[in-house]
């Protein structure tokens, strides 16, 4: 597949058929993602990834968490949308909206509470307090990881939802304290479900570029 099909059909799927993904695809989805760009080499980055039991026993504890109304407390405390820009929030209002009124908002959130039905979840960590530097290059290789995944066939979405109860990540996959967890990226294959029809769209160009 050529690079700009592998960008331009890449999406976020919020709803997975729980088929497995074979370890050595995961494996080499992430040897591909090494080959992202790294400030002076630094490669802060460490991938965890969670399947199987271990996935099992993560989804049953989120969910009754979230049952009892425990608020995420994740190590990156997410923005309140009023500390986004205008551009931003307006953004996030049309995405909102167009979700609701396509009748998608609670089937969402019950996928969500599931771990999106995911058979795999990779957990991507930086050292706490690592330079912005550091996080750059995280975002980085999150970024090449999701279309190493896609060009191998594989679908993705990077979520707050997955990293929301930390410790519960630690005591599961042995991640360290020092190690901060910096985002959840659900792994697998679509459900042929209406919820991963939806798309997102993206401003016009000329919204964001500046050519001098």
């Amino acid at each position: 597949m050529e690079f700009r099909d592998v960008l331009l059909s890449r999406r976020s799927i919020r709803h997975f058929d729980g088929r497995p993904v074979p370890v050595e695809l995961l494996r080499a989805v992430v040897e591909d993602a090494q080959h992202a760009p790294s400030w002076v080499n630094a490669q802060e980055w460490k991938v965890w990834i969670a399947t199987g039991e271990k996935l099992e026993a993560i989804r049953r504890e989120y969910a009754r968490m979230t049952a009892e109304g425990v608020k995420g407390y994740a190590d990156f405390t997410p923005a309140h949308r009023d500390q986004w820009s205008a551009m931003a929030q307006d953004n996030m209002k049309t995405f909102s909206e167009r979700r609701i009124a396509a009748g998608l908002l609670e089937v969402k959130e019950a996928s969500q509470a599931q771990l999106f039905h995911a058979p795999a979840v990779a957990y991507l960590t930086v050292p706490k307090g690592a330079s912005l530097w550091a996080v750059l290059d995280l975002g980085g290789f999150e970024q090449t990881l999701l279309l190493a995944a896609a060009a191998r066939g594989i679908a993705s979405v990077p979520a707050y939802n997955l990293v929301k109860y930390p410790d519960v990540l630690r005591r599961e996959l042995g991640i360290p304290q020092c190690d901060a967890l910096a985002v959840g990226i659900a792994l697998g294959y679509p459900a042929a479900v209406p919820l991963n029809d939806f798309r997102s769209t993206r401003r016009p160009v000329d919204d964001i570029l500046t050519i001098v």
